[in-house]
């Protein structure tokens, strides 16, 4: 019979310490807008075409698509590292700071326009998270 329960490794190193912790959100954060940046670059290089056996030999071959592939299959991995330290109830709230980095990614990176109100909103999504994380008990 498969053992079920977790393998209690050594917890040491700075992985496993509050400076991993900021790491893996740090990449966590870029790495999902990253991959929601190259997502609209490779579909603006792919232009407006009917969804065809060549738009999706196109899309194939666009440098944007396999750019934001990657980004996500790093970001699930690093989301699995966040959820093996982290309660769902917390990680999942937490991670809507990548509303903020796509943001920040599409104004300083494709010279998007942003509104005062889309501004409003990221400091309701910072501040959304500084009240879960308060009221997060420690462990």
């Amino acid at each position: 019979m498969q053992n079920s329960e977790p393998m209690n490794l050594p917890q040491s190193g700075w992985l496993h310490g509050r400076l991993g912790t900021v790491v893996l959100w740090a990449l966590l954060i870029i790495l999902e807008s990253a991959g929601q940046i190259a997502t609209k670059v490779g579909g603006d290089q792919l232009g407006n075409t009917d969804f065809t056996l060549q738009w999706l030999h196109d899309m194939l071959l666009n440098p944007g698509v396999w750019a934001a592939i990657a980004c996500y299959i790093g970001a699930f991995f690093v989301w699995m590292l966040i959820l093996r330290r982290s309660s769902l109830s917390l990680a999942f709230p937490l991670s809507s700071l990548v509303f903020v980095g796509v943001l920040l990614g599409s104004w300083l990176g494709l010279g998007e326009h942003i509104s005062a109100l889309h501004w409003a909103g990221v400091a309701v999504i910072i501040g959304g998270i500084a009240l879960l994380a308060d009221g997060e008990p420690e462990h």
